[in-house]
């Protein structure tokens, strides 16, 4: 987790993604699109007719152009369509805007042109000159795209999709395309000029019908859980209040895998100051205060009270446990016997101070060594724990950055049996996701890739969050992005667990708590811990009701675009959860023999984990309707609750 590396990869997913847009909005020669007939549109539908009446007041106007609003609450994802029934005279123009907490995007069309114009007005920094004289807010315009078009104007409609993409299609036929990462949640009709107008009606939304069949006969990979990493100093910046509604939320959430922290290169070689706050090393993220690299045993003993698991492993190794090149200097390259030494000192450290030893460790994070370094690495490890009477503790491979170099890694361990033996997860870090936001079905041959590699070996998910400054952002629909990726993670490479990079993270700059970590601590609200973004609302989609011990279940759904995970567990113990990525609502027929639902979550723009009673079977079968972009979860798993006697203690 050392910061030179995640800001080189943060300025190379930033990069890429800037190129991908500069490339898309690249000026094309200048061509007039020839529109064809409109297809024929569905009936129904709320009429429009421009010009409207003028506005029977005197004085005190509404400043702007008079206004059609849809009353309606946009889904993350939607097509809306609009049919133009008469268009009075050409000089007419029609604007059409969208607008959501951050900003929006305007569709302007008439006198055989097209634009669309992507804007936002969240901050004063965004106030220039004006070039419309009642503009009374700040805004500017990030993205204009237009097109000349020649024929009558019959249809326009416009997607928002969950490639973070904005389509507009004309009588049909695709016109413009734009990046567009923004959450929309209202849209209104208004007309330009004082001669002519427009009238037409917009079409109704969509409802389509899916079936999804769940056989609990194929069984796939068993759960360990989910999580990531607390850092010492923001659990600390928490009120007494704070902490308890801390510890409800991390179980609430069953986020109970936590990934130390740990001291690294500042370790004394008396290894007497694992925990000790004065040596911790300062890790900054931009003008933010420091995120510290050291345990906290404290800490670590409440999560295992309430069922959590530790994971430990080295960032950069103790100074003192690192080889020296021929000019004297200090290199990455571990002292074999060293190392194991400090592996095997900080099990008994926690056992000491916790109760147990770490469930999990690790090789190291995110230093690239020669293949060789690692297997001796590994083997070394596993040897010393035995010897020292840790047999129970469990190894993860070295975890590289990217699921790119962790396939190299993969291949690298696995070449030696003897080595690959003494590996229980195989385990990446999965950063390189973000350089697929715009093509999310891509990164599906990298996926599975690394399951051809590992083969049946459980996979752990050691690392994820948007780091990338092109998509550091608080909009849902970046969360919708990665909770794709989940999918892909669970169904694809059958991962058996997934660790947020951070799960409370001490930030002053909000950019970096919308995505790098799920929790932050409020400090206008009596330091307690709120979620960041909507990051927490679809990880937890996934992470609330899927418990560990639970196996991944054979789940298929008749339309594609609806992301389907099934686990089953003892008992009652039956989750589904059902991300529909496509711009429809989805009525989808459950069919799952033996299961039990006694609750139905919902994730999205509008709801944060919103538990409701799980619909009553009919028959054989359960009817749930999931809107565009949002997430359900049926499940008859209880949430996590913290016993009463845990803040006694």
């Amino acid at each position: 987790m050392k910061l030179s590396r995640r800001d080189f990869h943060t300025t190379l997913f930033a990069a890429s993604a800037m190129a991908q847009a500069a490339g898309q909005d690249t000026a094309a020669p200048a061509q007039i699109l020839a529109l064809p007939d409109r297809p024929s549109a569905a009936a129904g539908g709320e009429p429009f007719d421009f010009p409207l009446l003028p506005s029977p007041r005197l004085r005190w106007k509404v400043t702007g152009l008079p206004r059609k609003y849809f009353m309606e609450w946009l889904p993350a994802l939607f097509e809306r369509t609009l049919v133009i029934e008469e268009w009075k005279t050409p000089q007419s123009q029609l604007r059409w805007m969208f607008t959501g907490p951050m900003g929006g995007f305007t569709v302007e069309a008439g006198a055989g042109k097209a634009r669309v114009l992507q804007r936002y007005d969240d901050s004063p920094a965004l106030t220039k000159s004006p070039t419309v004289l009642d503009l009374r807010h700040p805004e500017t315009v990030v993205q204009e795209t237009s097109v000349e078009y020649s024929g009558p104007l019959q249809s326009i409609a416009v997607t928002l999709d969950h490639r973070l993409s904005l389509r507009v299609t004309l009588n049909g036929k695709q016109a413009l395309v734009q990046h567009c990462h923004l959450d929309v949640n209202r849209h209104q009709l208004a007309m330009v000029g004082e001669q002519g107008g427009f009238r037409g009606r917009i079409l109704p939304a969509v409802v389509e019908t899916a079936t999804v069949m769940v056989d609990p006969t194929k069984r796939f990979q068993q759960m360990v859980g989910w999580g990531g990493t607390t850092t010492p100093p923001a659990f600390a910046e928490l009120s007494e209040e704070g902490k308890r509604e801390w510890w409800r939320k991390l179980v609430e959430y069953n986020l109970l895998l936590h990934r130390e922290y740990p001291i690294g290169a500042r370790l004394n070689a008396e290894m007497t100051n694992w925990d000790r706050a004065e040596d911790a090393s300062p890790h900054y993220y931009g003008d933010n205060f420091p995120n510290c690299e050291i345990s906290d045993f404290a800490y670590n003993r409440r999560v295992r009270q309430l069922g959590g698991k530790v994971i430990f492993e080295f960032w950069e190794f103790p100074v003192w446990a690192r080889q020296h090149d021929s000019q004297g200097k200090i290199t990455d390259v571990p002292k074999m016997a060293e190392y194991a030494k400090a592996m095997v000192r900080y099990c008994q450290v926690s056992r000491e101070k916790t109760g147990a030893p770490p469930e999990i460790v690790g090789i190291q994070n995110e230093v690239r060594q020669p293949p060789e370094i690692w297997q001796e690495l590994s083997v070394t490890l596993r040897g010393a724990l035995d010897d020292a009477g840790f047999r129970d503790v469990k190894i993860h491979m070295h975890n590289a950055p990217t699921l790119g170099e962790g396939i190299a890694a993969a291949r690298a361990v696995r070449a030696k049996e003897a080595v690959w033996k003494t590996i229980d997860y195989a385990t990446s870090n999965v950063y390189d996701y973000q350089g697929f936001f715009y093509d999310p079905d891509g990164f599906d041959a990298r996926v599975r890739e690394m399951k051809e590699v590992i083969g049946s070996k459980p996979f752990l998910a050691s690392e994820l969050c948007v780091n990338s400054a092109a998509f550091q952002t608080r909009t849902y629909r970046t969360a919708l992005a990665m909770g794709q990726f989940y999918h892909k993670l669970l169904t694809v490479l059958d991962a058996c667990g997934a660790m947020y990079c951070w799960t409370l993270l001490n930030v002053a700059q909000p950019s970096y708590g919308w995505t790098r970590t799920l929790m932050v601590p409020d400090p206008e609200h009596g330091f307690v811990p709120v979620a960041s973004s909507h990051q927490l609302r679809v990880f937890g989609a996934y992470s609330r009701r899927v418990r560990e011990g639970m196996t991944r279940v054979g789940s298929t759904s008749s339309n594609p675009n609806l992301f389907v995970t099934a686990f089953a567990g003892g008992g009652d113990q039956h989750t589904l959860v059902v991300l529909n990525r496509s711009t429809v609502r989805q009525r989808i027929s459950l069919v799952w023999p033996g299961a039990v639902f006694r609750y139905q979550e919902t994730a999205s723009p509008q709801v944060e984990n919103a538990v409701q009673a799980a619909p009553a079977a009919k028959g054989t079968a359960w009817e749930v309707t999931v809107e565009p972009g949002a997430i359900v979860t049926l499940s008859g798993v209880e949430l996590g609750r913290v016993p009463d006697d845990f803040f006694k203690a």
